[in-house]
Order: C-alpha cells, then sequence, then structure tokens
C-alpha cells in the first residue's frame, strides 16, 4: 500500500455483536465500541519503550500528528519523551490488518466464515462462529542491545477498569471494563495495568499496577535484548440482558456465553482456529483474478459489513440485523437488496430471516393515486417499509424509522413502490439460489400479492399500463415516493418515472413470473411476463437519439444520464435467467439499448471524474460506492463493456476511502471523492460479485 494512504480507520469485528475494534487512523480516535455508528471516542497506544527510554507508539492515538517526537502532555506525571513510529508498512488483508515498524508487527485478526443456520447447526459451530472477540498477534524484535517493554492499551474518558481476578481468570491475564470490554492474554510474561496513561504505567509511579482511576489500561511484556516475544490477545465483547426495544431481545451470543470473561477464556483457548480461518480468507482473496485495488475495497467492505450486524434472539429462535452504518437503522430493505449477494454467498439463511421479519412485521397494504387527479385514491397492494427501526429499538408494525408523510419526492418520503420491487428480488434470488423449494411454496400467495401491488402501482386500469410506477401510495398523503438515492436530484431521487426504478420492476417481474413458473402459476406467470415485456419495450424505445442515451426520468423535461439505468440486470442474471439479459433473448433489444447507454455516458462528459472514478448521476456530484460497484459488476460482467474495466477507476476509489474516508472506515456516499454520509456503513459488499468475473 502506497505510503501516503496506509493510515486510515478499518473495522475489527465480530460477526453478528454490532462491535468493532476501531484502528488504523493516524493521530485520531478509535478503540473498542459497541452498539456505535461511528470509531470510539478513545485512543490505541501499541509500541515499545526502548533501551534509552523513548516511548516508541503507533499513531493511534488522538494528537500523534503534532509532531513525531515530543515530551507527554503538561498533565502527565511523567517525563518520558514520546516517538511517533515512522515508516510504518501496513498489509491489509480480507482477514487480517497487520502494521509493521523497525522492531514491531501488530496484526488484527478479524476472522469470518459462514454463520450455521440456527435452526439447524451444532451447538459448538454456533459457539463458533458468534464468539464476540477480536484477535490480536504483537510481535517484538529486540535487534538492540538494551532491553525493551513493549505495550498494547486503550484509553478512553469514561473507562474504567479492572484486572482479571485470579478466581475468575482461567489461567488469563486481562483487564476489563464493566464487563463489557476486555482484553486478555495467556502469556504469563505480561503484566496486566491500568493507570492515567502508558507513560505513567512505564514510570511506575506508585507501587499499584491496577490503579482504577486511571482511564488506561492494557499489557506491558519485557523484550530483552536480542530477543523475539510475541503476545496474542484477544479483545472481547459482551452486552447481557435486554439489547433490543419495543420487541425484546437478547444477542444470540448470550445462549452461549454466560459472560465477558467466558468469551475471552474461550477465544484465547481457540486462537489458532480463528487465526487459520482469517490465514485461509486471506488466501482466498489473494488467489483471486481481483487486481490489487479491487481486493483492498472487497476486505474494507467485508469489514464494514460485520462492523453492522446484529445476530439477535427473540427468546425462541435468531434474529439477523444489519444496520445501516452512522445512521443504526435496522434492516434497510434498500441496502439488504444490495447486500443479498454477499449475504447468499457467506449466509444464506440470514436473507430469509430478514424476508420473513419484513413480512411478518414490516408489511402493509395501502391505496395509490394519480398525481394528475389526487382526490381518488385507488386499490394499491402489499409493500414493505423501508426499515425496521433504529439505534435497537424496533418500529411499530407496518412503520418504518425513516418514512415520513406529506413530502413529495424529498429525503424522508416513502419508498414504497422501490421496497416492493426490492423485497420481490430478494425473494427470487435467495429461492433461485438455494432451491429452498419450501421458502417459495410459502410464498406463492405473498408474490401474486406482490405481482398486483405492482401491476397497480403501474396503473389500476390495464388498459393504461405502460410497464413502469405512474401512481403514488397515499402513504405520502398526496406527496411523491423517493428511491434509495434519497439525496440525489430527480435524476435517482424521484421514483415515479425513474428509469433505474423501472429497471427493477422489470427484474422484479422476472423474479415473480421464475418462481411462481416452477410452482405452477401459469396465469401469473403471463400476467408477469406480459408486464416486463411492457416495462422492457417503454425503456427502449425512451432512447433518445439526440442525447444518445436514456433520460434518467420520463417526464419529457429530464437529460441527465445516469448509470444505474443498467443496475437491475444483476437480478435476472444471478437468478440464472441468461436468455433476459442477452442482446439475443426475449428483452433483447432493451438490453442493446441499455448497453449503448452505458458505452455513450460512461466518459468525463457525463459519468466519469478526470481520474477515471465513476459519477452515477451527470447531473449530481454524488455517489454511493456500493452502487457503482454493483454497476461495474453489470457493465463488465453481463454488457461486456471494455471501457468498465478501468484500474484507474479501481484506484481512484480506494483513494476516496484510504483518503476521503480515512477517518471513517468504509463509507459509501461521496461527493467528488469527499464522504458526505453513509459513513461506517455496511453496503459497499456488493463487490462480492466481482469475484464472479
Amino acid at each position: 500500500m502506497e505510503q501516503n494512504q496506509q493510515f486510515f480507520h478499518a473495522h475489527h469485528s465480530p460477526m453478528g455483536a454490532l462491535a468493532s475494534f476501531t484502528v488504523g487512523e493516524s493521530g485520531e480516535h478509535g478503540g473498542m465500541g459497541l452498539e456505535l455508528g461511528a470509531p470510539f471516542a478513545g485512543n490505541i497506544f501499541v509500541g515499545y519503550q526502548d533501551g534509552e527510554g523513548v516511548v516508541n507508539s503507533f499513531p493511534f492515538y488522538k494528537g500523534a500528528n503534532d509532531q513525531s517526537e515530543r515530551y507527554v502532555q503538561k498533565d502527565d506525571t511523567s517525563s518520558l519523551s514520546e516517538r511517533v513510529f515512522e515508516n510504518v508498512e501496513r498489509d491489509y488483508q480480507w482477514a487480517s490488518d497487520t502494521f509493521s515498524a523497525p522492531g514491531i508487527s501488530f496484526n488484527v485478526l478479524s476472522p469470518f466464515f459462514e454463520i450455521p443456520d440456527p435452526a439447524l447447526a451444532q451447538h459448538q459451530k454456533l459457539k463458533q462462529a458468534s464468539c464476540p472477540a477480536v484477535y490480536v498477534e504483537l510481535s517484538f524484535d529486540n535487534t538492540s542491545n538494551q532491553d525493551w517493554t513493549g505495550f498494547f492499551a486503550l484509553q478512553g474518558d469514561d473507562l474504567r477498569w479492572n484486572k482479571l481476578l485470579d478466581g475468575d481468570s482461567n489461567g488469563m491475564l486481562g483487564v476489563t471494563c464493566r464487563d463489557n470490554i476486555g482484553l486478555a492474554t495467556t502469556c504469563k510474561s505480561a503484566t496486566a495495568f491500568s493507570h492515567f496513561s502508558v507513560q505513567s504505567a512505564l514510570s511506575k509511579i506508585g507501587n499499584n499496577d491496577c490503579f482504577m482511576l486511571g482511564p488506561t489500561a492494557g499489557f506491558m511484556v519485557d523484550v530483552k535484548a536480542g530477543e523475539k516475544v510475541t503476545l496474542r490477545l484477544a479483545l472481547g465483547f459482551y452486552l447481557g440482558g435486554n439489547a433490543t426495544f419495543n420487541r425484546a431481545m437478547q444477542y444470540y451470543y448470550t445462549q452461549h456465553f454466560i459472560g465477558l470473561n467466558d468469551v475471552l477464556s474461550y477465544a484465547l483457548g481457540h486462537f489458532d482456529e480463528y487465526a487459520a480461518i482469517a490465514k485461509q480468507a486471506d488466501k482466498e482473496l489473494q488467489a483471486s483474478a481481483l487486481n490489487a485495488h479491487q481486493q483492498y475495497l472487497l476486505a474494507h467492505a467485508t469489514r464494514s459489513y460485520y462492523g453492522s450486524t446484529q445476530w439477535l434472539f427473540d427468546g425462541t429462535e435468531s434474529v439477523w440485523v444489519v444496520n445501516e452504518g452512522e445512521y443504526l437503522m435496522m434492516n434497510t430493505l434498500d441496502l439488504t437488496v444490495d447486500m443479498l449477494f454477499f449475504e447468499l454467498t457467506k449466509n444464506p439463511w440470514t436473507v430469509k430471516n430478514t424476508l420473513k421479519q419484513f413480512l411478518s412485521h414490516y408489511s402493509f397494504y395501502d391505496e395509490v393515486f394519480d398525481p394528475e387527479n389526487p382526490g381518488v385514491n385507488y386499490p394499491g397492494g402489499l409493500s414493505f417499509t423501508h426499515d425496521m427501526g433504529v439505534s435497537n429499538n424496533w418500529s411499530p408494525k407496518g412503520e418504518s424509522s425513516y418514512e415520513v408523510a406529506g413530502l413529495d419526492r424529498e429525503c424522508f418520503s416513502h419508498m414504497t413502490y422501490e421496497q416492493l420491487t426490492n423485497w420481490v428480488l430478494c425473494c427470487g434470488v435467495y429461492i433461485s439460489k438455494t432451491a429452498d423449494k419450501a421458502f417459495a411454496i410459502e410464498q406463492r400467495g405473498t408474490l401474486i400479492d406482490c405481482l398486483q401491488s405492482l401491476l397497480n402501482r403501474d396503473n389500476p386500469n390495464p388498459e393504461l399500463r405502460d410497464g413502469i410506477m405512474g401512481f403514488e401510495s397515499t402513504r405520502t398523503q398526496q406527496g411523491g415516493e423517493i428511491t434509495t438515492y434519497d439525496s440525489l436530484d430527480h435524476s435517482l431521487g424521484q421514483a415515479r418515472g425513474n428509469i433505474y426504478l423501472a429497471g427493477k420492476s422489470w427484474a422484479a417481474y422476472l423474479a415473480i413470473a421464475k418462481v411462481l413458473q416452477d410452482l405452477g402459476e401459469t396465469e401469473q406467470v403471463k400476467l408477469a411476463l406480459d408486464a416486463a415485456k411492457r416495462c422492457a419495450d417503454k425503456l427502449s424505445a425512451s432512447f433518445d437519439k439526440e442525447l444518445g442515451y436514456i433520460p434518467a426520468v420520463l417526464d419529457g423535461h429530464s437529460t441527465s444520464a445516469i448509470i444505474p439505468a443498467i443496475e437491475a440486470l444483476v437480478y435476472p442474471y444471478e437468478m440464472g435467467l441468461s436468455e433476459a439479459v442477452s442482446e439475443q433473448g426475449p428483452y433483447g433489444e432493451y438490453i442493446k439499448v441499455l448497453k449503448a447507454h452505458l458505452e455513450y455516458v460512461l466518459n468525463q462528459g457525463f459519468c466519469l471524474y478526470p481520474d477515471g472514478a465513476w459519477k452515477l448521476s451527470s447531473t449530481a456530484d454524488n455517489s454511493w460506492v456500493s452502487k457503482i460497484y454493483l454497476n461495474q459488476y453489470v457493465a463488465r460482467k453481463i454488457l461486456k463493456i471494455e471501457q468498465a474495466n478501468s484500474v484507474e477507476a479501481d484506484a481512484a476509489h480506494v483513494r476516496w476511502q484510504t483518503i476521503g474516508a480515512s477517518k471513517h472506515a468504509c463509507c459509501d456516499q461521496f461527493s467528488s471523492g469527499k464522504p458526505i454520509g453513509s459513513l461506517y456503513y455496511p453496503r459497499c459488499v456488493t463487490n462480492i460479485l466481482w469475484l464472479d468475473e
């Protein structure tokens, strides 16, 4: 990794614990955080005191960039000088993140693997998957002729620490804070401490190695001259009792671990197994055909996904939640449809779990109206909310935390049509990928209702349908619906007449048709396929030869050019409907038009930045990288567009994360390479699709 790009924050998280050891940015806060939408506001100290008494450390604390060598803060009782390591190297892999400097290697392991279906798996497999811990290997190589003292410590204004007591330690050394976070090792040569700071602890001020007024705690280890020492640490998280509100649930790991000490003991006892899992993931990514930039982007996205996950237990069964990054909205459906491909690769049961949650608690039936005659309501049908709640607070049934009535195509308006397509697409791809016939049979009636709902939102009068959304949900109270691109201009933000959303409706009709075809519903299949044909024909006929592309909104006024016109091709393709996305297939003219559209707009005049980065809309300097990754896959894999194979674009998108968003872990929403929202975000795992190219 280039020298100016090696410092950036990254999640290092257990699966399903909504917890993160966030580290990597120079001179910024980080540490172990629970249920946060941002890095923990603490400091991380990793390094050694050399034979000259100088405290050498990585720059993972606030103020480390002020100068490379200085005396400690005035209020510290020690007088040790400190130095920040220079020329730090970073090796950022899929499940390991290693920082190296002279005499020290700091390796953080965040292993991930298939989470077994809780309804089917054995106890030990579920315990292994749910263990809420992160793993650290800290190695010192003292080639000097003087002794060192190595250290690893965390600091936070509100943190107060206890040492593990002998009766509870199970042979471990460690420190814990409020039984929620803790550090432990089985290295007998290490010493656990808490004090005002690392410097005050090193200065051995007083003879109390666990000074509880101090906000800093961790380990020290002697490293003799000429000696190599490796310190293995487990960083554990634990929240017992009720974790969510309105619908009471606990973290699933509480079914397997009785407390934080139990987590730390298990993690250290199985350190080798978790390290092997992390190593295997690293090898898998290294062996892929992805270039170095793409490998980085996938590794970064994967960490951020798991940092946002919650594996809960409602007293009867597991409940899977992915929080929306900094916003902490729960199971946002327009993220679910994008993370679908990652979850089907790693944990297919989580997709079905989320679909069933939406159906049982966050579905509804509404009416629709014509914006030209808003005083008359017509039958609408089944749809789904934008999300399930926020910050561990479940929304009431049939409501989201986000959507507000009375807004006309503005941020926070309803997304009724898009969420309908999203649920259908998730359902269709899940059934196609898993061959879950029982679930398909179970959803027969739901999909028929979804089909009728889609048709009604086109036009309640069958004679007037053209395949795309024309009517608004009455949930808007005479306002207008929006899409997942909620903070963009009309080119992607407006739902009605939008060609991005129209493409998703085409794909949703095909998904319904495929599932119902296998269930023998021939009449409904014909309705769905006829609608898909109308939609494709409408979009094909909307190609503007003078513009050279399909305008983003089919309102007779729009001249915006958008990349996501092609986005929905991914769904039939991933369902195995290769003919549907072929130029020789039943929608061949539509596919040809989309290819011509993208080839025309994929340049600096419309949808490329000067450095090669992608710009989703020609009229809005606001892009979601998760969608860029998805559209890159469609352009390269399905449409075979050569100009989409751009290493320059990949390098530019890496800079967005490592330079633009270096303080925020993986981010999704950017303006000219600068993060403007969707920080600390899980959605970028759309790039798991690249492994299939």
